[in-house]
């Protein structure tokens, strides 16, 4: 989005809206009950899970918030992997990963525990794709 007005462009930044924020957005402060919740929405959101389910990451352009999700994942006992890459106009970005059947099927005990319905419904099944039924997980 391209604004021209001054007036405009001050106004929003009032509100917290900067340019660039994809580049400069914090992590928020989230309570912990909810933070698989939180997590489970930047994977529906800019995230990618691997159809045969071993492989998951999320792609954004803040080094801080790909630096709070690799905390977020060591906190819960996984193994993430970050990767910096960078665009054809050579823009860094940040992957972050979680690879390996057994680290897939903790993250998605976290994650889809106490979830419902509400999630990517296929982001779900391959994240359970080698699960035996365990209880608190809803297929």
């Amino acid at each position: 989005m391209i604004i021209n007005s001054k007036v405009i462009k001050s106004d929003l930044e009032k509100l917290g809206i900067t340019p660039n924020k994809s580049r400069s957005v914090r992590f928020p402060d989230v309570p912990d009950e909810f933070l698989p919740s939180f997590i489970r929405g930047v994977i529906d959101g800019d995230g990618w899970v691997q159809k045969e389910g071993y492989q998951m990451n999320i792609t954004t352009a803040s080094e801080h918030f790909a630096n709070s999700l690799m905390a977020v994942f060591k906190n819960w006992r996984l193994i993430p992997k970050r990767e910096k890459r960078f665009t054809d106009l050579n823009r860094p970005y940040f992957r972050v990963a979680v690879n390996g059947k057994e680290q897939i099927k903790r993250l998605a005990t976290i994650l889809y525990a106490n979830s419902n319905e509400l999630c990517v419904p296929s982001k779900r099944e391959r994240m359970l794709l080698h699960f035996t039924f365990k209880r608190g997980i809803n297929r």
